[in-house]
C-alpha cells in the first residue's frame, strides 16, 4: 500500500510541479502568443483553421497544450485547455483538433470544472490518444482518453485515482478491449491488496444499430483469463473467444466466435469433451464498484457473499454435424421455482462451423429464469451483473486432466468479485462516448434533398 500511495503523490506532485512551470510560462498566453508557439509545428492556413473555430479569441487565455498525434496517420493533432478572462465560473474549455488533409478540423469541445487552479484540466497526447485530466476532488483525480478513427471522436481508455476511507482506489477502463481492471490498496499494511482484472461484456438491444467508436466485441484470448490449465495453452488458436451480446425485453442473447485447433465433442453429458459453462450472478447494479465491493460502515470490502442466486449453465456445442447442440444442466445455488423450470425450455442453441478451427455459438436465454418477467432495467441506466463464460478444452480426450479453462476474469465462483461482467446498456450513449463529426452535415444534406 505505501508504495501505491507513495506513487500516487509522487505523479500528483510531478503535475502540479509541471503545472506551476507551465503556468509560468503559458499563464496568461494570449491567442496571438498561442498561435506563435505552435509556428513549428503547423503552417499559417493550419493556424488559420484554428483561429476561425475558436469564439472570443481577444478574451481567453491558454492555461495548457500539447501537439502530438491521436488520429493515427503520423501528422500532428492539437488539443489545448482555455479560460475565458473575467468568467467567474471555474470552467476550463478544452479544444481537440485534428489534421484532416491539410486542415485542422475541431473535432471535440467540452467545459471541464476546476476546484482552485485552472491547471487542474491537462491535456496531454501519447499512444495514438488524448488524455484530458481532471481533479474532481482532494485525492481524486481521473482522466479520459480519445482517439479519432475516420470520422470518429470516442472514448478509448478512462482511468481513476481515488481515496476512500483512507484507503486508495485505483481503476482503469479500456473501452477498446472491453476490459477493466481494479486495485485496491488497504491504509492497514496488514491487509493483501486487493487487485481484480476483467472483461465486460457489453449487451445493447436488438432493436438499436450501435454506432462505431463503442465497445461492443469482448475478447478472452490472453493467458492471464486461463483459470486452469494454462501449461497446455498454446495461445489464441488453441482457444479462445469473442463474445457479443444483445437483449430485448424477454430475453438475453449471446453470439460467441470461438476458436479451438482440435474440437473434441462430448459424446454424453458425463463425457470428456469441448463445452461452455455459462456463469450469472444475476443481481443487478448500478454500477461495477458496487456489484464488487460493499460499504459496511466506514469499510469498503469486495463482496464475499452472493446478494442473489447464483446460476451455472452448461451448453454442449454439439458435433456440428448429426449430434445438435443442448443444453446439459442447469444449476442454481437456491431452488429453481415452477416458472424457472418452465422456462428452461425457452433457452435456444444455434451453432455453425466456420472451418476447421474457427466455430459459433448463439445462446438465447430467458430472463424468467433468473426470477424477473422482463429485462431488469430501470430509468434506462445501464445495469451490472457478475458474469462469466467458461470455455472447457479438452484437446486430448484420453488425458482429461490437461483440460483448459478460459473464460473473461481470474475466476473463481465461490467469489462474487472474482466474476466477469455482463452490462445491460438501454442507451449506449450513457455508457461512453463517440461522436461522427460529419453527422450533422450528413442530415443537413439528406434534409437538402427532402428526406
Amino acid at each position: 500500500m505505501r508504495s501505491f500511495r507513495f506513487k500516487l503523490i509522487y505523479v500528483v506532485f510531478l503535475l502540479f510541479l509541471f503545472g506551476w512551470a507551465e503556468s509560468n510560462a503559458q499563464s496568461g498566453l494570449t491567442f496571438n502568443e498561442f498561435k506563435s508557439k505552435l509556428e513549428k509545428y503547423f503552417n499559417s492556413e493550419m493556424l488559420d483553421d484554428i483561429e476561425k473555430q475558436i469564439p472570443q479569441k481577444s478574451k481567453i487565455s491558454v492555461w495548457g497544450w500539447d501537439v502530438g498525434d491521436f488520429s493515427g496517420d503520423n501528422y500532428p493533432d492539437l488539443a489545448f485547455s482555455i479560460k475565458i478572462l473575467n468568467e467567474k465560473r471555474r470552467n476550463v474549455y478544452v479544444y481537440l483538433f485534428v489534421d484532416l488533409d491539410g486542415y485542422l478540423q475541431l473535432v471535440y469541445f467540452d467545459s471541464y470544472e476546476y476546484l482552485e487552479l485552472p491547471l487542474e484540466i491537462g491535456v496531454s497526447i501519447h499512444n495514438n490518444k488524448c488524455s484530458i485530466t481532471q481533479k474532481k476532488k482532494n485525492d481524486y483525480w481521473t482522466y479520459k482518453s480519445y482517439t479519432f478513427d475516420n470520422g470518429i471522436i470516442y472514448l478509448a481508455e478512462e482511468y481513476s485515482s481515488q481515496s476512500i476511507f483512507g484507503n486508495a482506489l485505483e481503476t482503469r477502463i479500456d473501452y477498446e478491449k472491453c476490459e477493466y481492471k481494479i486495485n485496491l490498496d488497504y491504509f492497514d499494511a496488514r491487509k493483501d491488496k486487493f487487485q481484480t482484472d476483467f472483461l465486460f461484456i457489453p449487451s445493447y438491444p436488438r432493436s438499436k444499430q450501435v454506432f462505431k467508436g463503442y465497445p461492443v466485441v469482448s475478447t478472452a484470448g490472453k493467458v492471464d483469463y486461463v483459470i486452469k490449465g494454462s501449461y497446455y495453452w498454446k495461445g489464441e488458436e488453441d482457444a479462445s473467444m469473442r463474445i457479443k451480446s444483445s437483449f430485448d425485453d424477454q430475453y438475453l442473447y449471446f453470439a460467441i466466435n470461438f476458436t479451438d485447433d482440435n474440437f473434441i465433442p462430448p459424446e454424453c453429458d458425463k463425457c470428456v469433451g469441448d463445452f461452455f459453462s455459462f456463469w450469472f450472478d444475476f443481481t443487478p447494479y448500478k454500477s461495477t464498484l458496487q456489484r464488487i465491493f460493499k460499504q459496511a460502515g466506514n469499510k469498503f470490502i469486495p463482496r464475499s457473499n452472493f446478494e442473489g442466486s447464483l446460476y451455472e449453465i452448461k451448453v454442449f456445442p454439439g458435433d456440428f454435424l448429426d449430434k445438435l447442440p443442448y443444453v446439459a444442466s442447469v444449476n442454481s445455488s437456491e431452488p429453481l421455482d415452477e416458472e424457472q423450470i418452465k422456462s428452461i425450455s425457452k433457452i435456444k442453441i444455434f451453432v455453425t462451423k466456420e472451418d476447421s478451427t474457427n466455430f459459433v455459438l448463439k445462446v438465447r436465454f430467458p430472463f424468467s429464469l433468473f426470477g424477473y418477467e422482463r429485462c431488469p432495467i430501470e430509468n434506462e441506466a445501464p445495469v451490472y451483473i457478475g458474469f462469466n463464460i467458461v470455455y472447457h478444452d479438452i484437446d486430448n480426450e484420453f488425458r482429461p486432466e490437461q483440460e483448459t479453462l478460459i473464460t473473461n476474469s481470474i475466476f473463481d465462483e465461490s467469489r462474487p468479485s472474482t466474476f466477469g461482467e455482463l452490462v445491460l446498456i438501454p442507451d449506449f450513449r450513457k455508457f461512453s462516448y463517440s461522436k461522427n463529426i460529419f453527422l450533422e452535415n450528413i442530415i443537413n444534406l439528406l434534409e437538402g434533398f427532402g428526406f
